[in-house]
């Protein structure tokens, strides 16, 4: 199954090996991962990315990841991943990481309602969900943004950089 789509400014390719540098950087940048998780250690990352890299279906156990580029300049700007948590529940996580260069320009929302429609369409996905941190605030906008509600906060619920985090808990049914 081919697993590419486009948007309007955007193009999605399911990850491959040469995306390791990529999939790379953004794991080990603290910025970038200031509100997801403490960074990990390279063999950590590695073995997530090789996971990531196998063929992907509903029961898969590992999430499915594209690269997302503009189309404009062909520039790398982050990475999309969906999870089906159980594929006969129709319901699908949703994860993002934007560039910091590529934050702010609406690529987070666009790239969010392809990756929705896309489960609609491929899998018949009936909900979709994720998970931010309450500090999130940019994160938590562009789940609003594509219909997304909150459902829940858990208090304490991550723990980052030896720091416990509110987990923010969001869905949208189809």
């Amino acid at each position: 199954m081919k697993f590419e789509m486009e948007s309007e400014r955007l193009t999605f390719t399911k990850l491959v090996e040469s995306d390791w540098e990529l999939f790379r950087s953004i794991n080990t940048d603290p910025k970038l991962m200031k509100h997801i998780r403490t960074v990990r250690s390279e063999e950590a990352i590695r073995n997530t990315f090789e996971k990531e890299l196998a063929s992907w279906s509903l029961t898969s156990t590992h999430w499915l990841t594209w690269i997302i580029r503009e189309k404009a300049s062909n520039k790398e700007v982050g990475m999309i991943s969906i999870y089906s948590h159980d594929g006969e529940k129709r319901v699908a996580e949703v994860g993002f990481i934007l560039l910091e260069a590529a934050q702010g320009k609406g690529y987070g929302t666009e790239a969010i309602r392809s990756v929705i429609k896309f489960g609609i369409d491929t899998f018949a996905f009936e909900k979709f969900t994720a998970v931010c941190s309450e500090d999130h605030l940019a994160s938590r906008r562009v789940l609003e943004k594509v219909g997304m509600k909150l459902e829940e906060v858990l208090p304490e619920n991550t723990e980052i950089n030896g720091r416990l985090v509110n987990d923010c808990f969001y869905s949208r049914d189809i």
